[in-house]
């Protein structure tokens, strides 16, 4: 995502300070919760909310960290996964995501994650902040493993938001979490600003449906060759 240290998941909604990187894993389910949404005709049946942590912005950069939870198609959680990604290069700028290169020393590299990665992003809408840029990111990245991101449609929280006019000053996160009362813990963390995302897309869906807002899907194209300095 455009705009800390490692974390571990322990039980329920929190995370424990850890020094070492986090092994890819299963994902931890999150509680369900009642909700009076239906899903509406045309919407998705599911979504993936996704966060990337990234060495820089350009198209050589890579990704130093990946969260996903994946959504009904009511705005409820199921699950989410956290992994940290070694980017066999300088992770860039560490005061902002807190991954230091000896830290993702021991973390898997992109290939390893694929497969896992791939079973949270098939068959559902990504969605994400700014979220062209958390695509880019993942789907060059598919491509230098040697793989097609199966990812067809996305979903922009900040082209959302713009959408249903939400009475804000900017679309910041940190701006839409404060209209929808969510805290955030842990700023340009994979995993708290994935799940800040997943408490806002259940309101903003909520408020669509009542406004018969359509959401601004997005045609996803992947790239399915790399070389490097360039796809």
């Amino acid at each position: 995502m455009l705009d800390d240290p490692q974390t571990t998941q322990t039980t329920g909604d929190r995370w424990a300070r850890g020094a070492d990187p986090v092994p890819a894993g299963g994902g931890t389910p999150v509680a369900p919760e009642r909700s009076p949404l239906s899903v509406p005709e045309g919407f998705p049946s599911g979504y993936a909310v996704v966060d990337v942590e990234t060495t820089g912005l350009d198209p050589e950069d890579r990704v130093v960290s990946v969260a996903v939870y994946r959504v009904d198609g009511r705005g409820l959680p199921q699950d989410h996964w956290y992994t940290p990604v070694n980017p066999e290069r300088d992770p860039g700028p560490v005061h902002i995501h807190g991954l230091t290169a000896e830290m993702l020393e021991a973390a898997p590299r992109f290939p390893e994650i694929v497969e896992e990665l791939s079973e949270r992003l098939t068959d559902r809408v990504l969605v994400a902040h700014n979220a062209l840029f958390d695509w880019r990111m993942l789907s060059r990245e598919y491509a230098r493993a040697g793989h097609r991101a199966p990812v067809t449609r996305r979903l922009c929280t900040i082209a959302l938001a713009k959408e249903l006019s939400l009475p804000v000053r900017n679309h910041r996160l940190e701006t839409l979490a404060a209209h929808y009362g969510v805290r955030q813990e842990r700023a340009h963390h994979a995993l708290d600003d994935a799940r800040v995302l997943t408490e806002i897309l259940r309101p903003a869906l909520e408020r669509a449906v009542r406004l018969g807002v359509e959401l601004p899907l997005q045609e996803c194209r992947p790239v399915t060759r790399w070389r490097e300095g360039g796809a």
